[in-house]
This record gives structure tokens, C-alpha cells and sequence, in this order.
């Protein structure tokens, strides 16, 4: 059963990033935006869609503003591309993941310098 989840989100992955780049005329969610990871709930019944815009932080605000007002538009034209029993209840958020790694690796990184400098 758990495997179920992992298939479903990533079917609803893949139909997002067919929607948003070929179906939503949205002027706040065009541009690059990627859906980068989705999670299901148990039941089925709502996703977590973690999405990433390559752009300035206006364009973030953008995508954010975008996707509350188009978010049951979003999920009328996924129940056309999946066929689940239910089509659950999107909730989007962004993933600033990749961001937080790279600046951890440069503040490690200013760590180690500092270390094998003495300056620590």
C-alpha cells in the first residue's frame, strides 16, 4: 500500500508540470516553474505540491499569489489527466530546499576555512 503513494504522487507530479506549462494562462505562473516534489496523503485526499520558480524573489511572490487563486482551476483540469477515484485537495508550497542546501554548503564551507586557518 505504501508504494500506492509514492505511484500517485508522482503521477500528479508529472500531469502538474504538463498543466503548468501547457494549460494555465495564468500571467503570475508563467515562467519557470517546476514542480519538484509532491505528497500524498494517506487517504488520498490532498497533495502536497512543492514547486520552484527560477527567478527573483518577486517572481516566488508571483507563483504564490498565482497558485491560491488558481488552485481548484489546477485541480479541475488534473481530474483530465488522472484517473483517480478521488482527486485530492492541492496545496501548494514553495520548495526552497535547494537554496538552503547550497547556502549550507558555503557557510561549511567558510567553517572549514576558518578552522584550518586557526581562526575558530
Amino acid at each position: 500500500m505504501h508504494y500506492r503513494h509514492l505511484r500517485v504522487a508522482e503521477l500528479i507530479r508529472e500531469a502538474l508540470a504538463v498543466i503548468l506549462s501547457e494549460e494555465v494562462r495564468d500571467p503570475d505562473l508563467q515562467g519557470f516553474i517546476t514542480v519538484s516534489e509532491v505528497e500524498v496523503s494517506p487517504d488520498l485526499r490532498r497533495a502536497r505540491v512543492y514547486y520552484r520558480v527560477h527567478g527573483e524573489a518577486e517572481d516566488w511572490a508571483r507563483a504564490e499569489r498565482g497558485f491560491r487563486r488558481a488552485r481548484g482551476y489546477i485541480r479541475s483540469l488534473l481530474a483530465e489527466h488522472v484517473y483517480l477515484k478521488y482527486i485530492p485537495e492541492l496545496e501548494f508550497h514553495p520548495d526552497h530546499r535547494p537554496e538552503e542546501t547550497e547556502r549550507l554548503e558555503e557557510l561549511f564551507e567558510r567553517l572549514k576555512q576558518g578552522k584550518d586557518s586557526g581562526n575558530l
